[in-house]
């Protein structure tokens, strides 16, 4: 090959390079594409020895998204109690204080879970659905939180703390979330150094995980 092929060559590979990082480091980045899965409010929160699926276990799925899995059905049904926790715990992560849980129960249409969301008023602003087979809730329903939730300030994240009910909403829904109905949370303590230790049983009382809790950001600790 010709010297000045050669240059023309390695020229072209540096181009698609420098084109194609940018475009890959974006698609591989969480970004606000449908403000991500409902429960990011769980982002790097099961760990290493806790909970240890990966991203896209447990039926992370996204239509049109190749790269997820299809959204696996729960051992037991999710029940409305538990979508209702879920709900509880998203409002707890976002910081919201003009909205709250409302009732929670079956919907008309089968294996469907509905909870209301209200204002102060007790207004329903909006009605969340949820699948009770896989626990998912509608792609919809999380368009339209992404737009009337708040979403919590980087600048302040570290300056709230929750307190021990709070604590025990957010590890009960991570459990409800990741156990898939085989699951549930026994004991929820604080320790010496203002974290949380919690424990995660099986269906006969077994204890199968322990965690600590960060009470900043209710998400477990590596």
């Amino acid at each position: 090959m010709k010297h000045k092929n050669v240059i023309k060559l390695a020229a072209a590979l540096i181009a698609t390079t420098m084109i194609a990082t940018p475009i890959a480091a974006a698609y591989a980045a969480p970004g606000d594409r449908d403000c991500g899965p409902e429960w990011s409010m769980f982002e790097g929160g099961p760990g290493k020895g806790k909970f240890d699926q990966k991203r896209g276990d447990h039926g992370e799925h996204r239509k049109g998204d190749k790269h997820d899995r299809k959204a696996v059905e729960r051992v037991a049904p999710l029940t409305p109690a538990e979508a209702r926790t879920l709900v509880d715990a998203m409002l707890l992560k976002t910081h919201t204080v003009d909205f709250k849980t409302g009732d929670a129960l079956m919907a008309e249409e089968p294996g469907k879970i509905d909870v209301l969301l209200v204002n102060a008023k007790g207004d329903v602003v909006e009605v969340i659905k949820f699948d009770a087979k896989t626990g998912r809730m509608e792609r919809e329903n999380r368009r339209n939180l992404c737009k009337i939730l708040p979403r919590p300030d980087k600048a302040e994240r570290f300056d709230n703390k929750f307190n021990a009910e709070q604590m025990h909403i957010l590890a009960e829904a991570m459990v409800i979330r990741f156990g898939k109905g085989e699951l549930k949370l026994g004991d929820v303590s604080e320790t010496p150094r203002g974290t949380y230790h919690a424990t995660v049983t099986n269906q006969a009382g077994d204890i199968v995980r322990e965690m600590e809790l960060s009470s900043v950001t209710g998400r477990p600790l590596d």
